[in-house]
Protein backbone atom coordinates (compact mmCIF):
# COMPACT_ATOMS: atom_id res chain seq x y z
CA UNK A 1 0.00 0.00 0.00
CA UNK A 2 1.63 3.92 -0.99
CA UNK A 3 1.72 5.77 1.86
CA UNK A 4 3.15 8.89 2.01
CA UNK A 5 4.62 9.78 5.20
CA UNK A 6 2.85 12.48 6.42
CA UNK A 7 -0.29 9.55 6.62
CA UNK A 8 1.75 6.91 8.40
CA UNK A 9 1.20 5.33 11.66
CA UNK A 10 3.38 3.24 13.31
CA UNK A 11 1.70 3.30 16.98
CA UNK A 12 1.71 -0.58 17.65
CA UNK A 13 -1.19 -0.07 20.12
CA UNK A 14 -3.41 2.25 18.25
CA UNK A 15 -3.46 -0.08 15.30
CA UNK A 16 -4.37 -3.20 17.21
CA UNK A 17 -7.03 -0.99 18.67
CA UNK A 18 -8.19 -0.08 15.38
CA UNK A 19 -8.17 -4.24 13.80
CA UNK A 20 -10.03 -4.72 17.29
CA UNK A 21 -12.73 -2.27 16.39
CA UNK A 22 -13.14 -2.46 12.81
CA UNK A 23 -12.79 -6.29 12.59
CA UNK A 24 -15.02 -7.30 9.37
CA UNK A 25 -12.25 -6.84 6.88
CA UNK A 26 -11.40 -8.91 3.32
CA UNK A 27 -8.77 -11.61 2.96
CA UNK A 28 -6.76 -11.38 -0.04
CA UNK A 29 -5.44 -14.84 -1.35
CA UNK A 30 -3.53 -15.91 -4.37
CA UNK A 31 -4.06 -19.45 -5.43
CA UNK A 32 -4.66 -21.19 -8.79
CA UNK A 33 -7.29 -19.56 -10.03
CA UNK A 34 -5.80 -16.25 -9.35
CA UNK A 35 -6.70 -13.92 -6.98
CA UNK A 36 -9.83 -14.18 -4.49
CA UNK A 37 -11.31 -12.44 -1.85
CA UNK A 38 -13.39 -13.15 0.99
CA UNK A 39 -15.12 -10.64 3.88
CA UNK A 40 -15.18 -11.93 7.25
CA UNK A 41 -15.40 -11.06 10.75
CA UNK A 42 -12.05 -10.99 12.75
CA UNK A 43 -10.87 -11.76 16.25
CA UNK A 44 -7.56 -9.92 16.49
CA UNK A 45 -4.88 -11.16 19.36
CA UNK A 46 -1.60 -9.70 20.86
CA UNK A 47 0.47 -12.17 22.81
CA UNK A 48 3.83 -11.63 23.50
CA UNK A 49 4.31 -9.17 20.99
CA UNK A 50 2.74 -11.43 18.05
CA UNK A 51 -0.38 -10.44 16.18
CA UNK A 52 -2.77 -13.31 15.41
CA UNK A 53 -5.69 -12.91 13.09
CA UNK A 54 -8.68 -15.52 13.71
CA UNK A 55 -11.57 -16.41 11.54
CA UNK A 56 -13.99 -19.33 9.34
CA UNK A 57 -15.04 -19.36 6.22
CA UNK A 58 -17.86 -21.58 4.05
CA UNK A 59 -16.08 -25.21 3.38
CA UNK A 60 -18.25 -24.71 0.06
CA UNK A 61 -16.00 -21.17 -0.57
CA UNK A 62 -12.47 -22.99 -3.01
CA UNK A 63 -10.48 -20.10 -1.42
CA UNK A 64 -9.36 -22.21 1.88
CA UNK A 65 -7.69 -24.07 -1.01
CA UNK A 66 -4.71 -21.63 -1.52
CA UNK A 67 -3.63 -21.87 1.98
CA UNK A 68 -1.95 -25.13 1.20
CA UNK A 69 0.53 -23.82 -0.82
CA UNK A 70 1.75 -21.80 2.08
CA UNK A 71 1.64 -18.48 0.30
CA UNK A 72 1.33 -14.72 1.57
CA UNK A 73 -2.40 -13.55 2.33
CA UNK A 74 -3.54 -10.20 2.93
CA UNK A 75 -6.36 -9.00 5.20
CA UNK A 76 -7.36 -5.83 4.64
CA UNK A 77 -9.12 -3.52 7.17
CA UNK A 78 -10.89 -0.07 5.56
CA UNK A 79 -13.30 2.08 7.86
CA UNK A 80 -14.15 4.43 8.29
CA UNK A 81 -14.00 6.98 5.27
CA UNK A 82 -15.89 10.13 3.63
CA UNK A 83 -15.38 12.19 0.78
CA UNK A 84 -13.90 15.81 1.36
CA UNK A 85 -15.20 18.77 -0.80
CA UNK A 86 -13.03 20.92 -2.30
CA UNK A 87 -15.27 23.90 -1.10
CA UNK A 88 -13.65 23.66 2.19
CA UNK A 89 -10.14 24.87 1.52
CA UNK A 90 -9.05 27.85 1.35
CA UNK A 91 -8.45 28.38 -1.93
CA UNK A 92 -10.31 27.99 -5.17
CA UNK A 93 -7.62 25.74 -7.07
CA UNK A 94 -8.41 22.16 -5.26
CA UNK A 95 -10.32 19.05 -6.22
CA UNK A 96 -12.30 16.65 -4.14
CA UNK A 97 -10.69 13.17 -2.32
CA UNK A 98 -11.39 11.08 0.24
CA UNK A 99 -10.06 10.73 3.64
CA UNK A 100 -10.00 7.23 5.18
CA UNK A 101 -8.27 4.49 7.41
CA UNK A 102 -6.67 1.31 6.43
CA UNK A 103 -4.85 -1.17 7.91
CA UNK A 104 -3.03 -4.00 5.84
CA UNK A 105 -2.25 -7.01 7.73
CA UNK A 106 0.26 -9.58 6.31
CA UNK A 107 0.64 -13.28 6.94
CA UNK A 108 0.19 -16.88 5.66
CA UNK A 109 -3.44 -18.56 6.71
CA UNK A 110 -2.93 -21.95 8.64
CA UNK A 111 -6.14 -24.27 9.24
CA UNK A 112 -7.35 -24.91 12.47
CA UNK A 113 -8.78 -28.76 12.44
CA UNK A 114 -9.29 -29.99 15.97
CA UNK A 115 -12.79 -29.46 16.69
CA UNK A 116 -11.99 -27.90 20.49
CA UNK A 117 -9.95 -25.24 18.54
CA UNK A 118 -12.99 -24.66 16.45
CA UNK A 119 -15.43 -24.39 18.97
CA UNK A 120 -13.37 -22.19 20.96
CA UNK A 121 -12.70 -19.52 18.11
CA UNK A 122 -16.36 -19.60 17.50
CA UNK A 123 -16.85 -18.49 20.99
CA UNK A 124 -14.09 -16.03 21.06
CA UNK A 125 -16.33 -14.26 17.98
CA UNK A 126 -19.33 -14.34 20.05
CA UNK A 127 -17.73 -12.99 23.28
CA UNK A 128 -16.94 -10.15 20.42
CA UNK A 129 -20.02 -9.88 19.11
CA UNK A 130 -22.97 -11.06 21.39
CA UNK A 131 -21.84 -12.56 24.77
CA UNK A 132 -25.44 -13.43 25.52
CA UNK A 133 -25.84 -16.14 23.03
CA UNK A 134 -23.44 -18.29 24.75
CA UNK A 135 -25.52 -19.80 27.29
CA UNK A 136 -27.85 -20.37 24.48
CA UNK A 137 -24.61 -22.08 22.11
CA UNK A 138 -23.83 -24.03 25.73
CA UNK A 139 -27.75 -26.24 24.79
CA UNK A 140 -27.17 -27.03 21.45
CA UNK A 141 -26.99 -30.04 20.64
CA UNK A 142 -23.71 -31.88 19.60
CA UNK A 143 -24.84 -33.55 16.09
CA UNK A 144 -26.26 -30.14 15.52
CA UNK A 145 -22.73 -28.23 16.18
CA UNK A 146 -20.60 -30.72 14.76
CA UNK A 147 -23.03 -29.94 11.48
CA UNK A 148 -22.06 -26.46 11.54
CA UNK A 149 -18.61 -27.48 12.15
CA UNK A 150 -17.71 -29.47 9.25
CA UNK A 151 -19.58 -26.95 7.01
CA UNK A 152 -16.87 -24.11 8.02
CA UNK A 153 -12.65 -24.17 7.63
CA UNK A 154 -11.08 -22.14 10.74
CA UNK A 155 -7.94 -20.90 10.13
CA UNK A 156 -4.85 -18.65 12.21
CA UNK A 157 -2.84 -16.33 10.32
CA UNK A 158 0.37 -14.94 12.35
CA UNK A 159 0.76 -11.18 11.25
CA UNK A 160 4.52 -10.65 9.74
CA UNK A 161 4.16 -7.20 8.94
CA UNK A 162 1.64 -4.37 9.13
CA UNK A 163 0.95 -1.17 6.92
CA UNK A 164 -1.29 1.79 8.02
CA UNK A 165 -2.49 4.20 6.14
CA UNK A 166 -4.25 7.63 8.35
CA UNK A 167 -5.26 9.85 5.27
CA UNK A 168 -7.09 12.54 7.29
CA UNK A 169 -6.30 15.87 6.14
CA UNK A 170 -2.97 15.85 7.56
CA UNK A 171 -1.21 18.18 4.96
CA UNK A 172 -4.12 20.62 5.81
CA UNK A 173 -3.87 23.83 7.19
CA UNK A 174 -5.74 23.66 10.91
CA UNK A 175 -8.28 26.37 9.52
CA UNK A 176 -9.24 23.55 6.83
CA UNK A 177 -8.74 20.53 9.02
CA UNK A 178 -11.40 22.33 11.48
CA UNK A 179 -13.79 22.94 8.60
CA UNK A 180 -13.69 19.42 7.65
CA UNK A 181 -14.24 17.78 10.43
CA UNK A 182 -16.96 20.03 10.90
CA UNK A 183 -18.58 19.08 8.25
CA UNK A 184 -18.40 15.67 8.45
CA UNK A 185 -19.68 15.61 12.25
CA UNK A 186 -22.46 17.92 10.56
CA UNK A 187 -24.80 14.89 9.48
CA UNK A 188 -25.06 13.14 12.98
CA UNK A 189 -23.59 9.18 13.65
CA UNK A 190 -22.32 7.23 10.59
CA UNK A 191 -18.99 6.73 8.77
CA UNK A 192 -18.40 10.29 8.10
CA UNK A 193 -18.77 11.14 11.90
CA UNK A 194 -16.08 8.26 12.53
CA UNK A 195 -13.61 9.88 9.99
CA UNK A 196 -13.98 13.14 11.99
CA UNK A 197 -13.35 11.86 15.54
CA UNK A 198 -10.12 10.13 13.31
CA UNK A 199 -9.08 13.49 12.32
CA UNK A 200 -9.09 15.00 15.32
CA UNK A 201 -7.31 12.61 17.31
CA UNK A 202 -4.49 12.21 14.95
CA UNK A 203 -4.54 15.65 13.43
Amino acid sequence: MYVPKHNQLEDRAALLAYMRAYSFAALASSGPGGLTATHLPFVIEEEGGRITLLAHMAKANPQWRDFAAGAEALVIFMQPHAYISPRLYDGRQNVPTWNYVAVHAYGRPVLIEERAAKIELQKKLIRQHDAGYLTQMAELPESYLDAKLAAIVSFSLAVTRLDARYKLSQDKNPAERERIARELEAGGEGVAAETARLMRKYN
